[in-house]
């Protein structure tokens, strides 16, 4: 029984969508600049966080302790607390209004946790199984070793910094001001403008990018784990 109503009630927000689907996808700058920023977010989260969480595995610097209380201090102070703070400093750097600094507000958000998860999923593999791969080169050692071994991981970093980009409005109206469109912006003012076929649209987009890199990233470990079977074969 709980199991039932457990699948409700994910389920029951979807319910409205199910029996409203689009009639058309109009392409526009808005779902440009969202797929965009998953598909670049989603590289730079794996490699930066992969890359941290293997630093802070095998460092034996004095700075170890310092870096990691400072990498893991988002993760339990609001994104609200210190948007002013990015805000002021991109300001003074001329990105407010500009690609480049709502990616970089964007990065800086999904990135603590994108360690976070790889960090323990190196924990839980262990280091002394880690460890036979230092004498690899950094390429074989990450496409050999750790992309296999930490599929799971990487697909839920992909996955996590989706959903930043794809809920983080405030974020993105602020520091873009209101100049760099969004999927999420443009649902927003569909809604405040009862525009209901753009905001359907816009809603199935928030639906759709996610389920459809879901289904991408699980094909391409598919092919990759088969090339590197092949290989070792």
């Amino acid at each position: 029984m709980s199991r039932f109503l457990t699948a409700g009630l994910i389920l029951f927000p979807f319910v409205g969508l199910f029996l409203a689907f689009p009639a058309t996808f109009n392409w526009d700058e808005a779902i440009g600049n969202t797929v965009v920023y998953v598909l670049v977010l989603g590289f730079v989260n794996v490699w930066l966080g992969i890359g941290t969480a293997w630093w802070l595995m095998f460092t034996e610097s004095r700075w170890k302790t310092a870096v990691e209380w400072f990498t893991f201090l988002p993760l339990f102070i609001p994104v609200l607390a210190t948007m002013f703070g990015m805000y002021i400093a991109l300001a003074q750097l001329g990105l407010v209004g500009t690609h480049i600094g709502v990616g970089l507000v964007l990065l800086v958000t999904a990135l603590p946790y994108s360690i976070r998860l790889a960090y323990n999923a190196m924990y839980v593999i262990g280091r002394p199984l880690l460890e036979q791969t230092l004498t690899l080169a950094p390429w074989s050692r990450f496409g050999l070793v750790l992309f296999p071994l930490l599929k799971e991981t990487i697909r839920t970093i992909v996955l996590f910094s989706t959903v930043i980009v794809l809920s983080q409005f405030v974020l993105v109206q602020l520091m873009g001001a209101g100049l760099i469109p969004t999927v999420t912006t443009r649902l927003y003012q569909a809604y405040a403008g009862n525009d209901f076929a753009l905001a359907l649209q816009n809603t199935w987009v928030l639906i759709l990018v996610p389920v459809l890199l879901y289904l991408g990233i699980g094909g391409l470990f598919g092919i990759w784990i088969r090339l590197v079977k092949g290989r070792l074969q």
